[in-house]
């Protein structure tokens, strides 16, 4: 038995993965094989120092930011929007994430900062999407200022000029569906809705879209369907004169199958 052997076999032990030079049957151990433990302390910090993964299975492209906003885009064609950022200074992993900088600089009562991507189905819709979010700077009053995770099947026309079909999911920062928008469900990330996201610190969400498309739209979007997914900070009714702000930034994102280290809780 030789050195490497042994210590391949005790790699296989520790992180279920090994890769033994020469030998036919090598694998790559995959990113659900080894599980890091996060400390409360890492994720306070902007940055966590953990290491990025490629995640197998999602369908999200530059989902951790390491290539910039590559893939991502923003609704500049709506009045309702403004443009999102690259942070260096923030990362759930790596050294990259999506910078929403929520700010009232004009008299708009309603303003969407958001990374979008459409996505063509290759089969049927998977039942992960999965992240994190970080929040500074959080300042509201009177009005809606709320995080969110919007999926719209552009392929599924409701018919009677009513739209496509959408899920709002309220990530954080509202008790309450904010609007009200025939076309939308709204859904609650939280079991304990908050007013006011988790401040200073990189706090994980997940839902399975699947089974929320066939319990609220009864049917699950399929192969070649087109789908339309946003992840906001948006503030909606502001009418003062005490500004919306909040620096929200979003990282690690990934919409796949479930694995071991994605939704397993869902």
């Amino acid at each position: 038995m030789t050195k490497q052997f042994l210590i391949c076999l005790l790699s296989l032990l520790m992180f279920s993965g090994c890769h033994i030079k020469g030998s036919p049957e090598a694998t790559t151990p995959d990113d659900t094989s080894t599980v890091f433990a996060v400390s409360d302390e890492m994720l306070s910090k902007p940055t966590t120092g953990l290491a990025p993964i490629e995640d197998a299975g999602n369908i999200l492209g530059n989902a951790g930011f390491e290539q910039g906003l590559f893939g991502w885009q923003w609704l500049d064609w709506s009045k309702g929007w403004a443009p999102f950022a690259l942070s260096t200074q923030y990362a759930y992993e790596g050294k990259q994430s999506l910078h929403l900088p929520v700010l009232s600089a004009d008299r708009r009562p309603t303003v969407v900062w958001g990374g979008v991507q459409e996505i063509t189905l290759a089969d049927d819709i998977p039942e992960c999407v999965d992240g994190y979010y970080y929040v500074e700077n959080w300042t509201v009053k009177d009005w809606k200022q709320y995080l969110q995770l919007v999926i719209i099947d552009l392929s599924h026309d409701l018919g009677a000029k009513q739209g496509n079909s959408q899920l709002r999911y309220i990530i954080s920062g509202s008790k309450e569906p904010p609007l009200s928008i025939s076309n939308a469900q709204y859904l609650f990330m939280e079991k304990d809705r908050r007013d006011v996201p988790v401040i200073g610190k990189w706090t994980h969400f997940s839902v399975n879209p699947r089974a929320d498309f066939e319990q609220h739209w009864k049917y699950r979007p399929g192969k070649d369907a087109t789908l339309r997914v946003l992840f906001e900070g948006r503030f909606d009714y502001h009418k003062s004169d005490e500004p919306a702000r909040g620096d929200v930034y979003f990282d690690n994102l990934y919409f796949g199958p479930k694995t071991a280290t994605r939704c397993s809780g869902n």
